[in-house]
């Protein structure tokens, strides 16, 4: 659709049939399956809406509708209010293929405590029905670091309508406007579903202080002391599972997956990568809620089995040796940690490991902890044949 998919929501049939073209394309290639967004936070440069949050929901339909006629591949959704469990049921029902959800209203909130667990509850009735739906389960903190710069948890706000078609040095000009200030109390009084910040602002601090006691410090009401900040000023969000007592149902879950991570995306504001390491850790050895072999389960067999990836996650003759060797004592990785190594000067978060000794692809190391072992030739395989089951 070109440039005018972002604002054309509805595709020709030349259009449609050349998408679901390139779909099939790319199973029969190898690809896993598809994944798509509904999630209102996913915008380019200017505001414009990613294509897919805008397409209808016949045309993700008809899509996910090639995974049914290959019998193979699993389908990803950041769905966002709009794509319920049991629209995923529904797509599963359809094509027969596994469904997996993607969205922070899965995710424990102090704010809504009970909402996670009954989406949880909705898919596990998927799973009696004989339909396939997971959700991908998030088992560290969600946080992102943020700049009024470039203030990402807040963009599906209609406040940053404006911002976000701004040049970034021309946004705290509007940033001091009573109207914008104004516009964004509305919006938090009167929040859309599936956002990532609802202005509870003891959820975010500025150098390791809750912006509500500064704000409390400075006489200013919260929202003014934030947007009074210089644009460079470092805040960070600590917005969902900050709760282990209201995320160990949801890890527990049979309806879930221990799979989310941004990895390397939003890079400027976070790094997700290293979730299994935080799994061990916090989940295994300091909380004990999963044993050793259990919490091992879970970030192995268990995804492999769910993605139909065949011959992986499991140590047996026949399969693909790739180990990690870990002190179970030791394992972690560390805070975060800054590097200015991007072009133009750009920025990014990374996370270094703890307690790994060692890591094995198809039996040949490639890292000993510390750093990467040099090789002639790499012994990894491109993952393109999976399980039609």
């Amino acid at each position: 659709m070109g440039e005018e998919a972002s604002v054309r929501k509805t595709s020709t049939e030349a259009e449609l049939r050349r998408m679901r073209a390139l779909v099939a394309e790319a199973v029969d290639a190898g690809a896993i399956g598809f994944a798509s967004s509904f999630s209102p936070n996913h915008s380019g440069w200017g505001g414009r809406p990613m294509p897919s949050t805008i397409a209808s929901d016949e045309e993700l339909r008809t899509l996910a509708g090639v995974l049914g006629e290959k019998r193979r591949g699993i389908f990803v959704m950041a769905t966002g209010p709009r794509a319920s469990p049991e629209f995923m049921e529904s797509l599963a029902a359809t094509t027969g293929r596994p469904a997996f959800i993607v969205t922070v209203l899965t995710m424990y909130d102090r704010a809504q405590p009970e909402r996670a667990l009954q989406m949880y509850e909705r898919c596990a009735q998927a799973l009696a029905r004989g339909r396939e739906v997971y959700i991908h389960a998030n088992c560290q903190p969600l946080s992102f670091d943020f700049t009024l710069r470039e203030p990402y948890i807040l963009y599906s706000h209609d406040a940053f309508d404006r911002v976000k078609a701004a040049a970034p040095e021309a946004r705290a000009a509007i940033y001091r406007e009573a109207a914008f200030r104004e516009r964004l109390r509305q919006n938090f009084r009167q929040p859309k579903q599936g956002i990532l910040f609802y202005g509870d602002w003891t959820q975010v601090e500025r150098d390791g202080v809750p912006v509500t006691e500064l704000a409390a410090r400075a006489g200013k009401d919260a929202l003014d002391y934030v947007f009074d900040l210089p644009l460079e000023a470092e805040l960070v969000a600590k917005l969902y599972q900050n709760d282990d007592a209201g995320v160990a149902p949801l890890l527990k879950h049979p309806a879930g997956v221990i799979a989310l991570s941004d990895a390397g995306a939003h890079l400027i504001f976070m790094c997700d990568a290293g979730f299994g390491l935080h799994f061990l850790k916090h989940w295994v050895r300091e909380t004990g809620t999963f044993t050793l072999a259990e919490g091992v389960r879970k970030l192995t067999s268990d995804p492999a089995a769910k993605y139909r990836i065949p011959e992986r996650g499991r140590i047996e003759p026949g399969a693909w040796a790739d180990l990690l060797l870990f002190d179970p004592a030791k394992v972690g990785l560390s805070g975060l940690v800054r590097l200015q190594d991007l072009p133009g000067g750009g920025s990014r978060m990374i996370r270094k490991p703890e307690g790994v000794e060692g890591v094995w692809v198809n039996g040949v190391k490639v890292f000993d902890g510390k750093a990467y072992v040099k090789l002639e030739q790499g012994p990894g395989r491109v993952l393109d044949r999976f399980g039609e089951l």
